[in-house]
């Protein structure tokens, strides 16, 4: 999972080049996720990454890596417009809560002994994309017009 993400990432980034304002993006994704995985998985023990025993190695690794990645694909793929954005948004929250369903819990990536896919994921994922999207519109106005 952790190879695909960055993948992906690389070929986001090969096609559109990393620019400030995506560090930017990629360190408060990075916050964003260790603060909700501490809260969701170890202090509220919603969901596991692979074991109980190796939650926080695999957690922090999945938090520094993988939606840091997620989010820049994300970014470099998403259209300009607001109505096509809203789309995007749907097309990709829909698309991982499958993966969530199809994947990581057939073959066990998560445990989920207390959190539903269904309805918390999706909801998750709209919140977190849209959170992503609006910040980078936030950042590239207030960067690119301060030049």
């Amino acid at each position: 999972m952790v190879t695909v993400s960055m993948v992906m990432a690389v070929v986001a980034v090969s096609r559109h080049k990393l620019t400030f304002i995506d560090g930017l993006i990629i360190v408060m994704v990075i916050a964003l996720s260790m603060g909700s995985d501490m809260l969701l998985c170890k202090q509220f023990s919603l969901y596991y990454i692979v074991s109980v025993e190796y939650r926080g190695w695999y957690s922090f690794w999945s938090c520094l890596l993988v939606f840091p990645s997620l989010a820049i694909t994300f970014l470099k793929f998403a259209p300009r417009s607001r109505y096509a954005v809203m789309a995007y948004i749907a097309f990709y929250s829909l698309a991982l809560t499958l993966f969530e369903i199809f994947i990581v819990v057939p073959y066990k990536i998560s445990l989920y002994p207390k959190w539903k896919i269904i309805p918390w994921s999706p909801i998750v994922y709209i919140l977190a994309f849209t959170l992503i999207y609006v910040y980078h519109e936030y950042l590239e106005k207030r960067i690119t017009n301060s030049k």
